[in-house]
């Protein structure tokens, strides 16, 4: 009979406290992967407005996290800093994310993040998309090439812009 209750005495003092909420779980083989250690500062702190939110959620949400600008602003993001946080977690496997659609007024579709490590409430298992990178090498080689993507992205809406300019200026003229 000592047994279970210095059992129980046990799990009790290795489990969490009691009353601080919903807990992320972070597996050791992912803080040691070479994708968590090539991440920035920035994508660090985004990082963990993703976990707080996951936590804030009672762990259901994950799929469906949502990370508002003002709110990241809010926990000491730069504004600036922000859109590189994300595609650099992107680009390390450690987020998902479904890009919401820029609107005004009412029609706001905000952007939709996923945990890769965690499962989401509606079956889809964890993806472990980080686990594709094996080298710190590689790590800054990923991220390094979204960022040219984005770039290159940038720079096509940029002279569509100006493409677009161009036409109604002829069209006044």
């Amino acid at each position: 009979m000592t047994n279970a209750i210095a059992g129980k005495r046990h799990r009790r003092a290795m489990g969490l406290p009691q009353g601080v909420g919903w807990c992320v779980p972070l597996p050791g083989y992912l803080l040691n992967s070479p994708a968590w250690l090539a991440m920035s500062p920035k994508c660090r702190k985004f990082i963990d407005a993703l976990m707080a939110e996951h936590a804030d959620q009672g762990g259901l949400e994950n799929g469906n996290l949502m990370a508002p600008y003002n709110w990241l602003q809010a926990r000491g993001m730069r504004r600036a800093d922000i859109l590189s946080a994300v595609i650099e977690a992107k680009a390390l496997g450690i987020v998902d994310f479904t890009r919401g659609a820029r609107s005004y007024g009412s029609r706001m579709a905000p952007s939709r993040y996923r945990l890769t490590w965690l499962g989401t409430p509606d079956g889809l298992a964890p993806t472990h998309e980080w686990k594709s990178i094996k080298t710190d090498v590689e790590a800054v080689i990923r991220v390094k090439n979204a960022f040219e993507r984005l770039k290159l992205e940038r720079s096509i809406k940029r002279a569509n812009r100006a493409e677009h300019a161009a036409k109604r200026e002829s069209r006044a003229a």
